[in-house]
């Protein structure tokens, strides 16, 4: 186990300095915490969007658990150390005769034969533990007098790219038009975490020198080192699957109003309001026009404009208060002589005690509100152009 080197002096020294700082934050964090729960609203279903963005990390979390297997068909293979159980001063030939015995028919393939080729010092070898053996062989500009040449030539396709790719899928399940506004919230975090991730791999990858971070047992040569590119090949993606899977996890628990609820800005206010504005005006100009579509129907066909006019008719003789000269919806024979509606005596003595105040009707406030429907009905009007 490696030792830190920090005494129980220096991190007291350190809580002593830090406390009065962190404490009231964490006590001020905790209240708003109390604060968020208990004014939560009650839980909605999750929206299309976020079950989108929740489907891709779900993928994305199968398939980084999957790269993360040592058995699955792209994990990188055993170090020649730990399948031989060498030292890291074993001699070259011993080495590779000891691997020898786990080939098919106990004899070296051409990559071991070029990798043989390759182990001629330690520094060799502690590139070999620290970048692969594909680094080790296929660098064809590398030196082992100067080790960063391997380091630029491992950075690129095998720690950059995953990150790459990586941050692509957050960028993905953070974006407002694909994920919605719940999942776009956590767009600014999510990406500083992803970015921290790669710094973290970054300097472990040009810091970490897999012989010299070993025990001393390893140092001395009295056990077999460990791979640090064979970890860090299964780690990487294994730490992936578990961020996605926080990922995941935050943006249900926001979709859904069940934790870190915000209640919408003034800005997406005006626009929700502008939206269901436009929804009712295209709701109106749609029964508009069918409603015109439906008025030149009735004017062009003769059976349903003269029932049309004979409706009319009616309606102007019964507000005239004189007998209708025809039956509504019969056209054909004119109606027998009848008594207006109005003219009934209930009818007559109703409108006189309505006009007088005496039925609880202000006939002067429905007046004045008839004259504003028909001033707003008919705005713009007498300025339109004919």
């Amino acid at each position: 186990m490696v030792e830190l080197g920090i005494s129980f002096a220096t991190i007291k020294s350190l809580l002593i300095f830090f406390a009065p700082i962190l404490i009231p934050r964490a006590i001020n964090f905790y209240r708003s915490l109390r604060v968020a729960v208990s004014t939560r609203p009650q839980p909605r279903t999750l929206p299309p969007s976020a079950g989108r963005a929740l489907n891709v990390l779900f993928f994305a979390t199968l398939f980084f658990i999957l790269l993360s297997l040592p058995f699955n068909p792209h994990a990188p293979g055993e170090s020649v150390f730990t399948l031989t159980q060498s030292r890291i001063n074993t001699p070259t030939d011993v080495l590779f005769n000891r691997l020898a015995r786990f080939r098919p028919g106990n004899t070296l393939t051409e990559s071991d034969i070029l990798l043989r080729s390759k182990f001629t010092s330690l520094g060799a070898r502690k590139v070999y533990l620290r970048f692969g053996p594909d680094v080790l062989t296929g660098c064809q500009f590398c030196t082992l007098d100067n080790v960063k040449t391997y380091l630029l030539y491992y950075l690129p396709f095998y720690t950059l790219l995953p990150h790459l790719f990586h941050m692509v899928i957050v960028g993905l399940v953070t974006s407002a038009p694909f994920a919605g506004r719940e999942a776009a919230r956590w767009r600014n975090k999510f990406t500083v975490a992803g970015l921290a991730l790669a710094v973290i791999d970054l300097y472990i990858v040009c810091t970490r020198d897999p012989v010299q971070s070993a025990p001393a047992s390893v140092r001395a040569g009295t056990q077999p080192p460990s791979s640090l590119y064979h970890q860090i090949t299964l780690l990487r993606p294994l730490v992936f699957a578990i961020f996605d899977g926080l990922c995941a996890c935050l943006i249900y628990v926001t979709a859904t109003h069940r934790f870190f609820f915000m209640p919408p800005s003034q800005a997406d206010q005006i626009e929700q309001l502008v939206s269901n504005s436009l929804s009712a005006l295209s709701g109106a100009s749609s029964k508009l026009h069918a409603m015109s579509v439906t008025r030149n129907a009735v004017v062009r066909d003769k059976v349903l404009k003269d029932r049309d006019d004979a409706y009319w008719r009616t309606v102007v003789s019964m507000s005239a208060g004189r007998p209708s000269s025809t039956r509504v919806g019969d056209d054909d024979s004119p109606s027998a002589s009848t008594t207006s509606i109005w003219e009934e005596e209930e009818v007559v003595r109703a409108m006189s005690q309505a006009m007088a105040g005496e039925g609880g009707v202000d006939m002067a406030k429905l007046g004045i509100s008839a004259t504003d429907y028909v001033n707003g009905v008919t705005a713009g009007l007498d300025d339109a152009e004919p």
